[in-house]
């Protein structure tokens, strides 16, 4: 499965080749750039760095990112420290467990050789320190939509908030992750199969509870400008729909609060205004997503961002009871192993 950030880099850049306007990039119509996508933390490793080949756009249906295979990756510091990264899946490069470690204040820079003999290096990244979450609490709202026969219906959505201190030193960027976790109850036992147009009963024997975890899925960044040294309060992390699946026990949301460098803040900056606003033929040409890799011969510049950052973590269980919003049961008369993401093993938070 593709981390979050690997899924959102690849949306952005199929909005890109969709617009109206071109991107304003020297590329042939059969250019197959390199993807980075790594993250070097203060949290104990192995960190992880995948590699991919963007496609010309008119192969996507067939296979519009392919990885990167066979190549040598050297993760160093600013005080002599390096570590050669093992292949451990296809294109998916790893740290050992007793690797190479990220330190608050040093500096950090990915080398790549690829299996071919292109050469490309990051721009070295410090690793910044990030303030506490102070505390992870949520709203629930109503909303109007439109639902599939164009009527306008009313849901109800779960805003989640932070509060976090915004150091008045220095300035700050930051960037919020997060992976949600709920209960499922489906009803394996109900299971029909459709037979010469007639459903017919096929009950199955499991399984009937089941967890669904699900990656980030946007990018939520910001700045200090606006606060430096006051309190970052009430900002929106991620807002969930009441839903049945969702909410039919308890919701265990894990959120994450890391730093980021300007050049990082830029760059995810940019990625998120390609995701919400791409596509529409009236919206402006895409912005050139600069990352910070370069090939060190051509000069070419790689798609993606090598990081680092410091990470502070906060959870939030939200149970059905406190919504305050009534919610119907949920019907799935089916194992529930085949809902995405799901599984049978109870997480050790839960």
């Amino acid at each position: 499965m593709k981390s979050g950030f690997h899924l959102i880099l690849s949306i952005a850049l199929l909005l890109m080749n969709s617009c109206i306007d071109p991107l304003d990039l020297e590329i042939d119509d059969q250019a197959e750039m390199l993807v980075v996508d790594g993250l070097i933390t203060n949290e104990p490793g192995p960190y992880t760095v995948r590699l991919s080949r963007s496609k010309p756009y008119d192969s996507y249906a067939d296979n519009w990112s392919a990885v990167e295979m066979g190549a040598t990756l050297i993760l160093s510091d600013d005080k002599g420290n390096q570590e050669t990264l093992t292949e451990t899946a296809p294109g998916r490069y790893q740290t050992s467990v007793a690797g190479l470690q990220g330190q608050l204040g040093s500096t950090y820079t990915l080398s790549i050789r690829t299996k071919s003999g292109e050469t490309y290096t990051s721009v070295p990244e410090t690793l910044r320190p990030v303030p506490p979450i102070d505390s992870l609490y949520f709203e629930v709202r109503p909303q109007q939509v439109l639902n599939e026969e164009d009527v306008e219906v009313t849901i109800h959505v779960v805003d989640v908030l932070l509060d976090a201190p915004d150091p008045e030193t220095e300035k700050n960027y930051y960037l919020w992750q997060w992976q949600s976790t709920f209960q499922v109850n489906t009803q394996p036992w109900d299971y029909t199969e459709k037979i010469r147009g007639v459903r017919v009963p096929r009950p199955k024997d499991c399984c009937e509870v089941c967890w669904v975890t699900g990656p980030t899925n946007s990018v939520n960044v910001q700045e200090d400008r606006l606060l430096n040294g006051g309190l970052l309060s009430r900002h929106v992390v991620t807002q969930i729909p009441v839903t049945e699946q969702a909410f039919g026990t308890k919701y265990h949301l894990e959120v994450k609060q890391l730093s980021l460098s300007e050049a990082a803040y830029d760059f995810w900056r940019i990625l998120k205004a390609q995701i919400e606003n791409g596509g529409s033929i009236q919206d402006p040409p895409p912005a050139t997503i600069i990352g910070n890799i370069t090939n060190t011969v051509t000069g070419e510049r790689a798609l993606g961002f090598f990081g680092a950052s410091a990470v502070t973590r906060s959870s939030l269980v939200i149970r059905r009871e406190e919504l305050g919003v009534r919610i119907g049961p949920y019907v799935f008369p089916d194992d529930c192993r085949v809902i995405t993401n799901s599984t049978t093993e109870r997480p050790v938070f839960w």
